[in-house]
């Protein structure tokens, strides 16, 4: 009789998955809420003025974003125009808008800290003129010493 024992040969225990869909669809939830979407390309290059109190925007979908950048044409949403052309495309934007809602849209500045109040001032009376009456202006948080 021999010393060694005949053994069984091993298995390899079976990998229970249930609960894979369950961390798959909770991963996928996480990064839906955590992922920003930007809608407007950002296509100008700007140095944002800097600011101590600054409030994040919590509805976007009446917004209209009007970036200026040194050197650069005005950005309006994601195209380029000349100051010219503004007021006839604000109104195709507000033709997009249905009625009701025009009333409620609001104006997203983000402008270049050397750019010249001037051109700051026509940008806002073109927005007047368009009946869009909120503005907000973008910046930098300041950064304490």
């Amino acid at each position: 009789m021999s010393r060694f024992r005949k053994t069984e040969p091993r298995t390899v225990p079976v990998l229970n998955t249930a609960s894979l869909p369950d961390m798959v669809f909770t991963l996928l939830f996480f990064f839906m809420i955590v992922t920003n979407i930007r809608t407007v390309p950002v296509m100008t290059q700007f140095n944002l003025p800097s600011a101590v109190e600054l409030q994040k925007l919590e509805e976007k979908s009446l917004i209209v974003y009007v970036m200026v950048g040194k050197g650069t044409p005005i950005q309006l949403n994601s195209n380029f125009i000349t100051l010219e052309e503004m007021p006839a495309h604000l109104k195709t934007i507000q033709a997009a808008v249905p009625e009701e809602d025009q009333g409620k849209m609001i104006a997203v500045l983000k402008v270049d800290k050397d750019i010249p109040m001037g051109m700051v001032n026509d940008i806002k009376q073109n927005l007047r003129e368009a009946h869009i009456l909120t503005i907000h202006y973008s910046a930098e948080k300041k950064r304490s010493k």
